[in-house]
């Protein structure tokens, strides 16, 4: 036992170490780099030099989503915008009253996390929406008033996302293509992939990753045209993803349903594949069994919890040990991951510390200090990936550069000695609410997506066997489908990280699930789908299966049973 801790412990220190490989990482730094240097530039003119690192933070909103189209992004980055300035006007108009300003950045951590992954999901996550107002409410107590701070917010955060779209027009179907190469590639290894020699493990990870690449690009491309695609570029690069599904479709219809004719209509192609809509999303995400909602409850405990710590012990302003926290735990991800990141904080900021007081002891002045700001904005984002510890060394200069450039009356020392202090309080409750509450909430987490991927699979069969797969109504089951796929195989990732023994047998009923979601999203695209599979009675088995399954908590079930349980159903496919 002794030696499977020592063992256990030497991997997480390894991968606390890791310096992972980001190829091509550079371009994003650059575009991190030049979009902040546009809003500190518009600040320093129109409200003085000594403002311009202040907006540094709504600056960094303009990386949001970088993946995303413009037409997608457009609309993200404008309610980020939005919302970022209403809160932080409420964390410069409360920040004298520590209660009430417990409660206003509770309330903004708990509610811009659910809805930010909810809705996008994406690479930085809402940590910005957290700091800017807990940045805020600090300004007030050292001259700064309200009007001059909620200015520098929107000129911050509206030139920067304005930046960022103008510099992605000069690429302007980048995340699209980047998309189309990435399910080219997998469809390809799926395809070609020799039957004979290839294990059937390695088959079924080829055909879901295959699967999965063709989605994600799919609302790739519809978040950028929309379903019906006009111009002819538009067009060229939909009917290439239609293509490479096909392919897909064609392998596992030979495979798993030999005979049946695959068969597609221009309609079909148009309207399958896509993102769910809003209110479907949010269905989900506000549900209380949903990954944003964990995620938005741990943050929300945790900005609680470090107000109240820094208040009760006077140990000053909180809203650096909430920034802490805010970096830690607005992103999901599995307790081990996070606790990594709690820990690369506290030890970027100490080192990075010193970092400071060799940029302090220059005395830089004027263009001097936006020079460094900005070369150290590069260096944050071409080492975040990396590995955050790195990242984080050139986060604390910047961010004490911010803090002296707002109070320089101050002794840098006292300031320097807060902030290891203020890390220290939110690396450590970060750490304590990610470990104590909900220990066995990924359980309940898994065991509620894969039902609502069986609930999904049930819609879809009734659909087939009803003649409405080609429907609107059978079109929204595929789509639903295919997205709780995904969605399933990202959460359990994120939970067999968390509780790799009580979680073990669930890959296997992962695999049996997809196998037989798969064989029939492409019964759906046969000739006759109620020819090439027996819907009727695999919805029954189905339902069934579904009406055995115990209550969903956190008690573990049998996945090798409920696995087995599905695999009977697709022999029945199989059988049709």
């Amino acid at each position: 036992m002794a030696s499977g801790a020592t063992d256990a412990f030497g991997r997480q220190l390894l991968a606390f170490a890791e310096v992972k490989p980001a190829p091509g990482r550079w371009k994003f730094a650059l575009h991190a780099t030049a979009i902040t240097a546009v809003a500190v530039v518009l600040i320093s003119v129109l409200l003085g030099p000594s403002l311009g690192l202040v907006g540094l933070t709504g600056a960094f909103l303009g990386i949001v989503a970088p993946g995303r189209p413009i037409r997608s992004r457009l609309s993200i980055l404008a309610c980020m915008d939005i919302t970022y300035v209403a809160c932080v006007a409420l964390g410069a108009a409360v920040g004298s009253n520590p209660l009430l300003l417990t409660l206003v950045l509770t309330a903004i951590a708990t509610s811009t996390v659910l809805v930010y992954n909810t809705l996008v999901a994406e690479p930085p996550g809402a940590m910005f929406l957290i700091i800017g107002p807990a940045i805020a409410s600090y300004l007030p107590t050292v001259g700064l008033n309200a009007g001059k701070i909620i200015a520098v917010a929107a000129i911050g955060c509206v030139s920067a996302s304005i930046a960022s779209l103008l510099l992605q027009l000069a690429r302007p179907r980048q995340a699209e293509q980047e998309a189309l190469d990435a399910a080219e590639e997998a469809a390809a290894a799926y395809v070609d992939a020799d039957r004979r020699t290839t294990p059937r493990r390695d088959l079924a990870r080829l055909r879901d990753q295959a699967f999965a690449a063709v989605f994600v690009a799919s609302m790739i491309l519809e978040d950028a045209v929309g379903r019906q695609p006009r111009l002819a570029k538009w067009r060229r690069m939909n009917t290439h993803l239609r293509q490479l599904h096909l392919a897909i479709i064609q392998q596992v219809a030979t495979v798993h349903l030999p005979g049946s004719e695959v068969v597609v209509t221009g309609v079909e192609q148009r309207r399958y594949l896509g993102r769910p809509d809003l209110r479907y999303l949010m269905r989900w995400g506000m549900s209380r069994s949903s990954l944003p909602w964990l995620a938005s409850r741990r943050i929300g405990a945790a900005v609680l919890i470090t107000c109240a710590i820094s208040y009760g012990l006077h140990i000053g302003h909180p809203y650096w040990a909430v920034m802490t926290t805010a970096l830690v735990m607005s992103v999901t991800a599995d307790r081990l991951s996070l606790t990594h990141r709690a820990m690369h904080r506290l030890v970027g900021t100490v080192i990075g510390i010193g970092a400071f007081f060799v940029i302090h002891a220059l005395h830089p002045r004027g263009a001097a200090i936006v020079l460094i700001a900005l070369v150290l904005v590069f260096c944050i984002q071409l080492l975040a990936v990396r590995n955050y510890a790195l990242a984080v060394i050139f986060v604390t200069p910047m961010a004490l550069m911010i803090s002296t450039a707002a109070n320089p009356y101050k002794p840098v020392g006292e300031i320097v000695g807060e902030r290891v202090l203020e890390t220290l309080v939110g690396a450590g409750v970060s750490v304590l609410v990610v470990w104590v509450t909900g220990h066995r909430a990924p359980i309940a987490l898994v065991r509620r997506q894969f039902r609502r991927t069986l609930r999904s699979l049930e819609r879809l069969l009734l659909a087939i066997a009803d003649g409405e797969s080609s429907s609107p109504k059978g079109y929204q089951a595929r789509r639903d489908l295919a997205f709780e796929q995904l969605q399933s195989s990202q959460i359990l990732q994120i939970a067999q990280t968390d509780l790799p023994h009580q979680l073990v047998d669930w890959g296997e009923l992962e695999t049996a699930l997809n196998e037989l979601s798969y064989v029939v999203l492409a019964a759906c695209w046969t000739k006759d789908p109620r020819h090439a599979i027996d819907a009727d009675r695999m919805a029954g088995l189905l339902a069934r299966l579904i009406a055995g399954l115990p209550p969903i908590g956190t008690t573990p079930v049998d996945a090798h049973d409920i696995a087995l349980g599905l695999r009977r159903i697709r022999q029945v496919a199989a059988s049709g």
